[in-house]
């Protein structure tokens, strides 16, 4: 069983632990877009278009797309 599980983020591939989830690898290379995603200025989606959430584990080539949303307030 890997330990190390590869996984692409806005077509930029990561290596995680097994048992990772999409907010602690966001928390760890880019934590200004989890906190887009956790106050809802981002939405985070996997390689079919349905929107994921940050708290689920990651599997082993998964695909996601996190964009903020075109509808956010300058603050």
């Amino acid at each position: 069983m890997p330990t190390d599980l590869p996984v692409f983020v806005n077509g930029h591939p990561f290596r995680v632990p097994a048992g990772s989830t999409l907010g602690s690898l966001l928390a760890e290379h880019d934590p200004d877009l989890l906190a887009a995603l956790l106050g809802g200025e981002a939405l985070a989606t996997d390689g079919r278009g349905i929107e994921v959430d940050p708290d689920d584990v990651l599997s082993a080539g998964a695909i996601f797309r996190v964009r903020r949303s075109a509808r956010a307030t300058d603050a």
